[in-house]
């Protein structure tokens, strides 16, 4: 395919420069969103079930909700039957205490039955440090409120999709002669320089997806405000006479004076959903009050069908009746709209595929992070060269930025994320979110600083050295942790420890095999395994 000179290079000049300023921030929402793709894993692995009240039989439900309710009647509500407990979910019913939506999990009361048929009740946090780096991606590394964080990522996602369209014009011309052209055995730049565009082709697809939906995500709230005041009518308000102020009572139980009809009782709810979805199967029944009246929203999960997230999808159901009032989201039963809003959720999260789905994904995900590194460290190469060439014996201001951000800020996720997770188990309740913020940014800082003391080439090796160091302290602390506390072991822990030990053990050879280019086109250190 032939494309004039002048315009390949107009399509490298604005791939290189847009990449480079979103580069910084996609790099984290890259390597902290291919972690969210085991949220749940990394959920149970930092659990602290051992002193939560047991998980209650179905037919016991009611006996439990009946004496909760009396202990608690705010509980009433806003409160969740879990129907399937696990380690992430460990008992019956659960209840917030309080409501904290920018920070995750907010402090939560988890009830059960004691064998002498007695109510259980304990409090507390669950750990907030899956929930910080869904987060953390979702803001793309900033410490922003949910509102600025996703108009910044949505600004970031569409230069995002500039880079992309640049990136395509540029390797086009040459597409099947340097593709699959790895040169292993030239300079180290051009090595790179291959595998990044081997990298970035073969993904392309999965980042046009990222980008879109990104965008999509971020500028869905001003859109919709937009169209509801354009082309909706203003919303016609009944006057509340007589001095109802719309709030109800709610029980599962016997009818009172002065109270709606009886709610239906978990099991009932359960079978009236078989006869009319018989393939859903029901994992949650989320009660939530609004405007005034209770409402009820079964999550669940169907294996034939996509999902807008992982764990499933849902359908709002009357809580009284067990009658489904809306199937807009229940997997199988969507109309045409809905179901391309699904596919857009679910290509996003990497709602399909089952566990191999979320691990391709995953790798997706490091990889797009790997790439954004690569870019930057490239670009980085190509700058100094042509500073060398006009004469300069030290890199620009600029250049010197750039490097130390690269390095202080993309490896200092790294660091920040790994002293996360180490921390973990030493953490009261496996840590909540201020501190979990606090100290993600406390390391990050520290590398940033790092780097611009040692100078940003002259930091990549001991920041990857320390990044392998906090890495392999997870399944240490994990560890101690477990044996000391007698948490319990399944094979989801052993799998994160075993990640962990991993990945961490790559780092560190990685950071002794780091070497200095001595060739002025050379990249001048690198990282590779």
């Amino acid at each position: 395919m032939k494309i004039r000179g002048d315009i390949v290079r107009l399509y490298r000049n604005v791939h290189s420069w847009v990449g480079i300023m979103a580069g910084l921030f996609l790099f984290v929402a890259f390597y902290a969103g291919g972690m969210t793709m085991f949220e749940g894993v990394l959920e149970g692995w930092s659990a602290r079930p051992a002193a939560l009240p047991a998980a209650v039989p179905v037919e016991h439900l009611p006996d439990l909700l009946q004496k909760a309710f009396a202990a608690d009647p705010s509980a009433v509500a806003n409160h969740t039957v879990i129907l399937h407990p696990d380690v992430a979910h460990p008992s019956s019913l659960i209840w917030s205490a309080s409501h904290d939506r920018e920070h995750g999990p907010a402090r939560t009361v988890y009830a059960g039955l004691a064998p002498d048929g007695g109510l259980i009740t304990r409090t507390q946090t669950p750990s907030q440090a899956a929930s910080f780096i869904n987060i953390l991606h979702q803001r793309i590394g900033l410490p922003l409120g949910r509102e600025s964080g996703r108009l910044v990522m949505g600004i970031v996602a569409l230069l995002y999709a500039v880079a992309l369209v640049s990136g395509a014009g540029v390797v086009l011309p040459s597409l099947v002669r340097n593709l699959f052209a790895l040169r292993l055995t030239e300079s180290l730049r051009r090595m790179w320089l291959d595998f990044h565009t081997l990298l970035g082709v073969c993904s392309l697809p999965f980042h046009i997806v990222m980008a879109a939906t990104a965008a999509g995500f971020a500028f869905q709230r001003p859109i919709m405000t937009l169209e509801q005041s354009l082309f909706r009518p203003a919303p016609y308000v009944e006057s509340t006479q007589g001095g109802h102020d719309g709030a109800h009572a709610h029980h599962h139980g016997g009818g009172h004076p002065g109270m709606e009809r009886p709610l239906l009782e978990p099991g009932a709810l359960v079978a009236s959903l078989a006869e009319q979805v018989p393939d859903f199967e029901p994992d949650a029944l989320v009660y939530s009050t609004r405007n005034g009246k209770l409402s009820l929203r079964v999550t669940g999960h169907d294996t034939r069908h996509v999902t807008r997230r992982p764990d499933g999808g849902y359908v709002d159901v009357d809580p009284y009746g067990g009658r489904i009032t809306s199937m807009d989201f229940l997997p199988g039963h969507q109309g045409g709209g809905f179901l391309a809003l699904t596919t857009i959720y679910a290509l996003h999260f990497g709602a399909f595929g089952g566990l191999w789905g979320r691990a391709g994904y995953a790798l997706l995900g490091f990889g797009g992070a790997f790439l954004f590194y690569s870019g930057n460290r490239l670009w980085l190469s190509s700058r100094r060269r042509r500073e060398r060439s006009a004469g300069l014996v030290q890199d620009s201001l600029g250049t010197r930025l750039l490097s130390v951000l690269t390095a202080g800020g993309m490896l200092g996720c790294i660091c920040g994320v790994s002293v996360v997770f180490a921390a973990v188990p030493l953490l009261p309740e496996g840590g909540r979110y201020q501190s979990i913020e606090a100290i993600f940014y406390a390391v990050l800082f520290g590398c940033v600083v790092m780097a611009a003391w040692l100078g940003g080439e002259r930091s990549t090796r001991p920041l990857v050295g320390l990044a392998g160091v906090l890495t392999l302290l997870i399944p240490v602390t994990d560890g101690l942790s477990r044996l000391l506390l007698a948490r319990p072991i399944t094979g989801n822990v052993i799998g994160v420890d075993i990640v962990a030990l991993v990945y961490g053990l790559v780092l560190l050879l990685a950071a002794m095999r780091a070497t200095r280019a001595l060739a002025v086109g050379g990249m001048e250190e690198t990282v590779r395994a």
